[in-house]
């Protein structure tokens, strides 16, 4: 008998599965903390030149002539970048700053001031969370294949340990060359975390309750933004924020115990004996045992497990144009779902509100993400939150530079992350449905990994804010629009997955061509699925 309707006789989303679920959850509270740490502990701070590169020593002379220092500033322009040395003439030298002092009222110490990446050095900073990021973009791309080969639980509990020793480590370096390698590994690590506890929590559950699996994990996603606002608040060190997002990975070590391995892996890899296990489990806590008997677990046993490999994405063309779309969405959306969270420190108002607020947002948009899953559709909820979030990021940017009034400003940009959440929301399940099971947390992790692209692009857009003089401030945020609006006619392409029961092979059978109505009697019958008939 077919997984899925197993998971109907003993329980789709019941008592074992809950608290299943529940454990793989918390760990999504640190990964979201260091998805987004990099707003906190490479904020760029106001700066004022403290010393230059001449042979006039600057901090020497405003600091020892105090009591005559009107005559010193007639002489002195003081800038971020440099200083400007001149008299009442026309004749003036400007000196690129040696060092700076930083303003400390957000924070009293960031990577950034620590290690002075501003003015010629003010890329750098952008090159280190592009170069920490990209070990996300690795892990989602091997994550993928490691965990279809060596199971979920494996990964979950190995990652978990990793990004705990190298997180708390990289507080400590010595270099930017060490905390960008430990970045790196805890970057790698995270995305081999939030990709396995997903998939994990997905393959649990039944076709009627994988819209709670997929929406439930963004809350504490989103309870992990808001447990930053308050550890960057009370911190307000980049060393103390960096530990406290990664020590305590140590307490879910204890995973290795009591978290079983995906049954629906199992029955993929033809390890049926181990699937039975756990399935006896599930139906024993759910108070189902009567009802499972023993030639449902059976029935498969004779069969020999579809295996899959990367290049079966590409067996057809209408497999590859919804690869393509779903994989250039996945781009678009991190683009603007982290670039927004970046660009927070250039919105109108206090910092950590906005942070904090833009944290907030995100119940809302999930619940209603929740509600409408299966009431609408994948599809044209998510075309609605990009549709929502291009036309309030643009009437934010519009207002930010033509009418700044703060109040308007701020409430426009939280409704366009509003939609912007509900459409990140929408893309992770419906990536995953798109897949067999096979091939599920492959498809999943290579859609991961470009949107881990558009992560990386995301510091160089925010770059435009220093580089493009006039409407650098809020150029972000209409090219967030532009995008947004642009990827949500492109999702027409793709098909609705809603209510589908997770395809378990990518051949194509003849029966694709059958009614509606014989397709979904067969359906009924157990039989197993393929891809393309699932999403027809």
């Amino acid at each position: 008998m077919h997984f899925d309707d197993i998971l109907k006789v003993i329980g789709e989303f019941g008592p074992y599965q809950k608290r299943i679920y529940f454990l793989l959850c918390l760990p999504i509270l640190f990964h979201s903390m260091f998805e987004l740490r990099n707003a906190y502990i490479m904020y760029t701070p106001k700066q004022m030149c403290a010393t230059i590169d001449s042979p006039v020593h600057l901090k020497e002379t405003a600091s020892n002539n105090s009591g005559d220092s009107s005559r010193y500033h007639d002489q002195y322009e003081y800038g971020e970048c440099s200083v400007t040395i001149g008299n009442n003439s026309s004749n003036t030298t400007s000196y690129a700053c040696s060092s700076w002092s930083y303003d400390k009222t957000v924070f009293t110490s960031t990577y950034v001031s620590e290690y002075n990446l501003v003015c010629d050095s003010a890329l750098t900073a952008a090159y280190i969370q592009g170069i920490i990021h990209f070990g996300s973009l690795t892990g989602s791309f091997l994550e993928g294949f490691i965990s279809d080969r060596f199971g979920r639980k494996r990964i979950l509990c190995g990652s978990i340990t990793l990004a705990m020793v190298v997180g708390t480590c990289a507080a400590f370096s010595p270099n930017i060359y060490v905390f960008t390698v430990l970045g790196y590994l805890q970057s790698l690590s995270c995305s081999f975390t939030y990709s396995s506890a997903f998939i994990s929590g997905l393959e649990l559950v039944g076709p009627s309750k994988r819209r709670w699996a997929g929406i439930l994990i963004n809350f504490f996603y989103s309870t992990g933004m808001i447990l930053l606002s308050g550890i960057g608040y009370g911190f307000r060190d980049w060393k103390y924020i960096q530990i406290a997002c990664s020590l305590p990975l140590g307490l879910f070590i204890v995973y290795w115990w009591i978290i079983p391995e995906s049954p629906r892996w199992l029955i993929s890899q033809g390890r049926y004996k181990e699937a039975h296990a756990i399935i006896r489990t599930i139906a024993k806590y759910n108070k189902c045992e009567d009802k499972l008997f023993l030639n449902q677990l059976t029935d498969d046993d004779d069969e020999e497990p579809e295996r899959f490999k990367i290049w079966h994405l590409f067996s057809s063309w209408s497999i590859i144009v919804r690869c393509v779309i779903i994989w250039v969405n996945w781009i678009i959306i991190s683009i603007i779902y982290f670039g927004f969270s970046l660009n927070a420190a250039n919105l109108s108002g206090n910092f950590y509100l906005n942070h904090l607020l833009a944290s907030l947002v995100e119940f809302p948009a999930n619940a209603v993400a929740f509600v409408l899953l299966d009431r609408i559709g994948r599809k044209k909820l998510f075309i609605l939150g990009m549709v929502i979030g291009g036309l309030c990021l643009l009437l934010t940017g519009v207002f930010e530079h033509f009418w700044p009034v703060e109040i308007i400003s701020i409430s426009f940009a939280m409704v366009g992350k509003f939609g912007i959440t509900i459409g990140y929301a929408v893309v992770y399940v419906w990536s995953a449905e798109l897949f067999p099971t096979g091939l599920r947390s492959t498809g999943l992790g290579l859609g991961c990994m470009f949107g881990d692209l558009g992560y990386i692009f995301a510091p160089y857009v925010l770059q435009l804010t220093r580089r493009v003089p006039g409407y650098g401030r809020v150029l972000p945020l209409f090219l967030f629009a532009v995008l947004a609006l642009g990827v949500s006619f492109l999702t027409l392409l793709l098909p609705e997955t809603t209510m589908e029961s997770l395809p378990e092979t990518m051949q194509i059978h003849p029966e694709k061509f059958e009614s509606p109505k014989d397709s979904s009697q067969r359906r009924i019958s157990g039989d197993k699925l393929t891809v393309e008939e699932s999403l027809l």
